[in-house]
């Protein structure tokens, strides 16, 4: 591939340099090697993809008419071929995360987050985009659609979604988590958000183990306008474009996409002991071993799904044998209650309760003689030779209420017991 000294043509603002180009030249060669050998002709093609690339930058930056490139880049309907191509594929989300990757290591961070922040902004669309894909921001007032973000503490694009500026936050929400969530893998832990995002995006953060804050403006800040909330403010601070006055012929999801893909604008020193290849190689010429780095970010790949999977099979067999212990210990405490109303204590009680529990004792033993049998609350009282005033037809009455809630006798009608079967 030609450099920037190679070129025919001006170069243009939008261009990749060499040290972009070196970073995403493997990725981009390796894909293309791989469509040729799949073809019936075997043909490479002509086309110059550093070029492509370039064009779709220049499109994006630009805001032009596919029909409308320069004629000194690539022919619009191969640019428009392989946007849609990458697109499809991939390409474009492979890049971001290894280049995410490397940025968060060179600020001596892990390569997957254990925080995000989500947030979402309505902003006007472009004249001639279809209304269908549009709505009115009721609390803001504004016609267009609704951008949201997730993204880390160092303001890296987690995930992305494009909705009508009427659908609720919530909606929003919920699909950044979903994208989050299979992103950033099992280290996730939490989101932050605002007042906007409600009830449905805490539960749905829960449902996959993730706590859902919602971070709240300080009372004593009410009057002064517009104050930033400490880390939750990284997610106002991505670049966004607005739109130009010509309409674009394709959504403003993927608009964004490749500047953040190849954006150089934050510069990190590389930390000591690096795991990973440097981008300069090891032998200085500028260029990244792309494919030594996906190979050991495979391997630690497999190994951590090895771990979850060993790890989730520990999960499974200690719920199992949490739960039957919890059944087994509500078994013994059922039947150590109905043993304590059964028998009397050996340490001496009153008179009373030495009653109480004789009576116990000789009704559960008429239910026990008789298990099919349904017995009022009179015809028990005659049937154990009680008397038969209404007093002690109450309290026969509660004591059978409280064998029906221990699960000893079952009620068929009202005022009509038997044993439970």
């Amino acid at each position: 591939m030609m450099g920037l000294a190679d070129m025919e043509r001006m170069p243009y603002a939008t261009d990749l340099t060499d040290e972009q180009w070196a970073l995403i030249e493997p990725l981009v060669i390796g894909g293309k090697q791989e469509r040729v050998a799949r073809s019936a002709t075997g043909a490479p093609g002509s086309c110059d993809l550093r070029e492509v690339v370039n064009a779709l930058l220049y499109q994006n930056r630009t805001g032009c008419q596919w029909r409308l490139l320069p004629h000194d880049l690539p022919a619009w309907s191969a640019v428009f071929y392989y946007f849609t191509l990458w697109r499809q594929d991939g390409l474009d989300q492979r890049i971001q995360e290894i280049l995410r990757c490397q940025v968060r290591e060179r600020s001596r961070r892990l390569e997957d987050p254990s925080l995000v922040i989500i947030d979402t902004q309505s902003v006007r669309v472009a004249a001639g985009v279809p209304k269908e894909t549009t709505g009115l921001d009721v609390n803001k007032k504004t016609p267009g659609r609704k951008r949201g973000l997730a993204v880390d503490v160092l303001g890296l694009v987690i995930g992305v979604v494009v909705l009508a500026a009427s659908a609720h936050d919530n909606e929003a929400g919920i699909a950044l988590l979903d994208q989050a969530a299979e992103r950033c893998g099992m280290r996730l832990e939490k989101v932050l958000v605002d007042q906007g995002f409600k009830d449905a995006v805490i539960i749905h953060g829960a449902m996959k183990d993730i706590t859902v804050e919602v971070v709240r403006r300080n009372p004593d800040d009410k009057g002064k306008g517009f104050v930033p909330q400490p880390k939750r403010w990284v997610v106002e601070q991505v670049p966004y474009a607005p739109p130009p006055s010509r309409p674009r012929l394709r959504p403003p999801a993927r608009q964004r996409g490749l500047p953040r893909l190849l954006g150089l604008h934050r510069r990190h020193a590389p930390p000591p002991h690096h795991p990973y290849p440097h981008p300069a190689g090891r032998h200085g010429t500028g260029r990244m071993n792309v494919h030594e780095l996906l190979r050991l970010l495979q391997t630690e790949h497999d190994e951590t799904v090895a771990r979850a999977d060993h790890l989730r099979e520990q999960i499974e067999r200690l719920a199992t044998t949490l739960a039957e212990t919890e059944a087994r210990l509500a078994e013994l405490a059922a039947t150590r209650k109905v043993i304590d109303h059964l028998t009397a204590p050996d340490d001496g009680t009153a008179p009373t309760q030495t009653a109480t529990a004789t009576v116990y004792q000789r009704i559960v033993t008429t239910f026990n003689e008789h298990p099919g049998k349904v017995f009022r609350v009179r015809d028990l009282h005659e049937h154990l030779g009680l008397l038969t005033d209404e007093p002690s037809i109450n309290v026969t009455r509660s004591r059978l209420g409280r064998l029906v809630r221990q699960g000893l006798l079952e009620q068929p009608g009202r005022g009509r017991y038997q044993k439970r079967t």
